[in-house]
């Protein structure tokens, strides 16, 4: 054990995870040389003769959202996050059927959604709580108005823009009525906003804001898993209306881009990950 705050892992944990949920989601869809492999490479794993490293412990310290994304912000955006492959074409495909306008992302991190707002014609605030997030979103739209702030006290006027965008956040915060209600009171009445997140089934699967900085070092940021119900009622108590759900599941790509798993267990990984629902995508509107 790290301490109260964080987890000593090892590789095994994780591949056994992996073999588990194959097996689960193939119990009555797969054959019996399917669940077989399942089990030998379980026995692998599990034989600690066969590779030293799968027991090696890796430190992985649970930090708040702002020393997290802190550390994270300067490898956020590398090629490889499987979560943002999926969620970023179904948000952006929501973002270029809004009009140009007054515009506010919220928990904006490195500005990828700040810029493509700002490339669309968007009057852009990109409010985020974490100064080396900002930093980056500086660099990536130029063109936008930054701030620091909080997504439960948001420092923009009430009603004051036509379109709020809030990406894998609210999934951090164990409540979600704040915070919509934070996004609905800055939205016009006929404004839009749209949220995205991680899926629940994957939060309820175990899946936290695991990361590794530009050192190396491995950390996590705590989901709180938001089911469908609870986002319904926060929105109808904010006065938002729900035009869309999308929810984008993992492809072969974002399956590849499981390296621990893809490196160990292939067959495991995609039988695991295919097809699993990865990001919840709400369409809204302020009545």
């Amino acid at each position: 054990m790290v301490g109260p705050m964080g987890r000593r892992l090892r590789r095994r944990e994780v591949l056994i995870g992996v073999e588990g949920l194959a097996l689960l989601r193939g119990l009555f869809d797969s054959d019996d040389g399917a669940a077989e492999a399942r089990l030998a490479e379980v026995r692998w794993v599990m034989d600690r003769d066969q590779d030293a490293e799968l027991g090696a412990p890796i430190d992985v310290p649970e930090l708040d959202v702002t020393a997290g994304y802190g550390r994270w912000s300067a490898t956020y955006d590398t090629p490889g996050n499987p979560l943002i492959s999926v969620e970023q074409p179904a948000v952006w495909s929501l973002l270029e059927a809004s009009p140009p306008g007054a515009a506010l992302d919220a928990a904006c991190g490195t500005g990828r959604h700040t810029r493509r707002l700002c490339e669309l014609g968007h009057r852009v605030v990109g409010v985020d709580a974490t100064p080396e997030m900002l930093r980056r979103a500086r660099l990536a739209a130029p063109g936008a108005g930054l701030a620091r702030g909080d997504l439960a006290r948001l420092p923009l006027r009430t009603a004051s823009v036509d379109l709020a965008v809030c990406s894998l956040a609210l999934d951090h915060s164990p409540a979600l009525s704040g915070p919509i209600a934070e996004l609905a009171r800055v939205t016009r009445p006929g404004g839009r906003v749209v949220i995205s997140d991680v899926h629940p089934v994957l939060s309820s699967i175990g899946v936290a804001a695991y990361f590794q900085d530009a050192g190396g070092a491995s950390a996590f940021v705590r989901n709180h898993r938001h089911l469908h119900g609870e986002y319904l009622e926060a929105f109808a108590a904010a006065g938002l209306g729900v035009r869309r759900c999308l929810e984008p599941r993992f492809g072969p790509g974002q399956v590849a881009m499981q390296r621990m798993a893809m490196r160990h267990v292939p067959g495991a990984a995609a039988a695991a990950y295919l097809d699993l629902p990865a990001a919840l995508v709400w369409d809204l509107a302020r009545r």
